[in-house]
């Protein structure tokens, strides 16, 4: 059997070969969590939670409206 080489297009491999890639790139992405969360922790520590500015925070939001819809220009 020749070797596969992936091209990165799943939907062009069967459905089998889909759930292998998952579950590898799954397992292979649990390996990189114990130095993902080491440093996310120091720059925690190193900026503080006050600092960061975290978007999904409605108090953090924009206050205003925000770009207000206009009716179509033309030039």
């Amino acid at each position: 059997m020749p070797d596969k080489k992936c091209t990165g297009e799943c939907i062009k491999c069967n459905f089998q070969q889909q759930v292998y890639c998952a579950a590898q790139h799954g397992h292979a992405i649990m390996a990189f969590m114990p130095a993902i969360i080491e440093r996310l922790d120091m720059l925690n520590s190193r900026f503080g939670q006050a600092d960061i500015f975290n978007p999904l925070v409605k108090e953090e939001a924009q206050k205003g409206s925000g770009a207000d819809n206009k009716g179509l220009t033309t030039i």
